[in-house]
């Protein structure tokens, strides 16, 4: 089997994978707060990044860390934060497959924040897609219930909040490790959250058991095998192609959601995030002919 096979497969794992974990956040979080949950949401995947400190080399490059990267990993940790949070509530809202497919528009608003403030190259075909996906988020918004409406709007807010901690990673790649990276992110976030929760006024206390380890099965699935299985088909492919085969997230959500929790979307939500979905993929298309060009134009 060849690396680009081997590469698609990874990324078709990882969207799977991610569509799994989006079920069992979903139970979790439907009897606690957006605060309690990501803080053992975090808790747990800081202890499970921590394994990778058991490799002499990769201890040694996570703890060599310098104060000026620890000071942009605090501050991308809290837009993370604060996307996640809106993610969560809007999760709390409505049924995971409908948050899936408005998860994706956080790819349109990449394109266009690293338009402006990457000076990328942003064409009329990707502006057609924007304009598709952007259809997609107004028939959620505007011609659904009120609880999808709601959710509509924390996922745009939490889509630009995740849009830009990706511009500023990608623009500051080569100084994040990785694994240096999630580990004093997970640190981070549940430093930020349990602020979070003092300033609503509320209390640390221990979830049941059977709701720990939901939380423990959602971490496990989404920021450590979701983000491994992303890394090693990124090594194999280009980021345009992944990105495209990853898109099959919600289709996954809405197919283990029906399995597991007997709800699917109705048929408004499937035309509204159908048309996300559309308008993602016309941008990677886009992008993913921006990058051929671009390397012949180098090989020439």
């Amino acid at each position: 089997m060849d690396e680009n096979r081997i590469g698609d497969l990874y990324a078709l794992s990882c969207a799977i994978v991610c569509g799994l974990g989006n079920i069992p956040a979903k139970v979790a979080v439907e009897g606690l707060t957006p605060e309690i949950f990501n803080i053992y949401y975090f808790s747990f995947a800081c202890i499970l990044s921590a394994f990778f400190l058991l490799e002499k080399k990769t201890r040694r490059e996570v703890l060599n860390v310098s104060p000026r990267i620890l000071g942009l990993i605090f501050v991308l940790a809290i837009l993370f934060a604060l996307a996640l949070y809106l993610f969560i509530t809007s999760l709390k809202l409505i049924e995971p497959a409908t948050v899936s497919f408005l998860s994706r528009f956080e790819v349109i608003l990449t394109v266009i924040l690293a338009f402006f403030l990457l000076k990328e190259k942003l064409t009329a075909v990707e502006l057609i897609g924007g304009l598709i996906a952007l259809g997609g988020i107004f028939i959620l918004k505007y011609h659904t219930n009120l609880a999808i409406s709601k959710a509509a709007t924390l996922m745009v807010l939490s889509s630009l909040l995740f849009a830009v901690a990706e511009v500023i990673i990608k623009k500051n790649i080569k100084r994040l490790g990785t694994i240096k990276f999630l580990f004093y992110r997970n640190i981070f976030m549940v430093f930020i959250m349990y602020v979070i929760l003092l300033i609503r006024g509320q209390n640390l206390y221990l979830p049941p058991a059977k709701t720990l380890w939901l939380i423990l099965i959602a971490a496990l699935l989404l920021p450590v095998l979701g983000r491994a299985t992303y890394m090693e088909a990124l090594k194999r492919i280009n980021i345009s192609r992944a990105a495209l085969i990853s898109q099959s997230t919600p289709l996954f959500t809405a197919l283990f959601a029906f399995a597991i929790l007997r709800s699917l979307p109705v048929p408004i939500e499937w035309l509204g995030g159908g048309l996300i979905i559309l308008g993602v993929v016309v941008v990677q298309l886009s992008r993913k002919k921006i990058l051929t060009e671009n390397r012949i134009e180098r090989q020439s």
